[in-house]
């Protein structure tokens, strides 16, 4: 059995302690990794969070935006965050926000999905909709961040929304904040190739102040520019990661009287579960995922797919490995 690993390069120091820089590799397993029902797997999105477990210098098996089959071909998203299952967050399906979700991050504790075959849970698997093709399917996790963070922020009819960031997820946040009602949803973007795919999904140029923003970058002036960009009163989803703790303008947040929300996953709730509905807009609109997959590659070409994901330059929005 196939699946793509790591292989630890040289390692530097850095402020703030040790990485190791390291790039993956297609090996040999003899089990199937994970516990629960086998899936055979057919399409494992790359996410800039793959690529920073194997600068953290990862062992496991890369993967966690994931689609493949049952073992009766019904196809199958599955949703990375397990939780425990016994805690109060987890039976009220903010699973979430489990002291165990981190902990078991695919890919980084545990070993992920990007294999011929792999075991999940069968709660934390979602059917995908009929109009929705399983090598498509590994759009459907990122879009579930996205969905969330767009949710928690509060967009609905008649909001102005920014999305800051044009990477995958931010240009999902665009689709989301459209399919919740938002007026108007403006993107602002590093690259042009970007840019592009943000005006192709709808989205406007940037232009004076927004109810919401959802910050998809993970860098300090791309939160700067929330808050700048943020109307009083309003609220600043993040979705980007900052390792390092925040770098907020809080003079600018205390005249605005400004919410920071940090959006952590997706989960279920009273009025649906955000992978679910993630995988139904994604169903109802194809344009979105034939715009930002601009890379598939075989199994076999996945270290090479690693490579493409980690270049910003290269044009890449998201990349795409297909299995089986």
């Amino acid at each position: 059995m196939r699946r793509v690993g790591d292989a630890r390069g040289l390692g530097s120091c850095h402020e703030g302690g040790p990485w190791a820089t390291g790039s993956s590799v297609v090996v040999d397993v003899d089990d199937v990794p994970g516990e629960g029902e086998l899936i055979s797997m057919r399409s494992v999105g790359i996410c800039s969070s793959d690529l920073t477990y194997l600068r953290f210098g990862s062992e496991r098996i890369m993967g966690h935006e994931l689609a493949g089959l049952r073992a009766d071909g019904t196809p199958v998203v599955v949703e990375g965050l397990y939780g425990c299952g016994d805690c109060e967050y987890c039976l009220g399906g903010q699973y979430n926000l489990c002291h165990q979700a981190t902990e078991q991050a695919l890919g980084m504790f545990n070993d992920g999905g990007m294999v011929e075959q792999f075991r999940a849970p069968g709660n934390r698997l979602v059917d995908l909709p009929a109009d929705l093709d399983v090598v498509t399917g590994a759009l459907v996790e990122p879009a579930a961040v996205s969905w969330h963070g767009v949710r928690v922020g509060g967009v609905g009819t008649g909001t102005r929304l920014l999305v800051v960031g044009g990477g995958s997820i931010g240009q999902l946040a665009v689709a989301a904040g459209q399919e919740m009602g938002a007026e108007e949803v403006s993107l602002a973007a590093r690259y042009p190739h970007q840019k592009e795919i943000g005006e192709r999904l709808g989205a406007t140029e940037p232009t004076g102040v927004y109810d919401v923003v959802v910050e998809a970058a993970g860098s300090a002036s791309a939160l700067r520019q929330s808050i700048e960009m943020l109307a009083p009163g309003g609220a600043v989803s993040i979705l980007g990661l900052h390792m390092g703790g925040l770098d907020a303008p809080f003079t600018v947040m205390l005249a605005k009287e400004a919410k920071l929300i940090a959006s952590m996953g997706y989960c279920s709730y009273d009025g649906g579960r955000d992978m679910q509905q993630a995988a139904e807009m994604l169903a109802s609109r194809p344009e979105i995922a034939d715009t930002l997959v601009t890379h598939r590659f075989p199994l076999e070409d996945a270290a090479e797919a690693f490579r493409v994901a980690a270049d910003r330059e290269s044009g890449a929005v998201k990349v795409v490995v297909e299995v089986g």
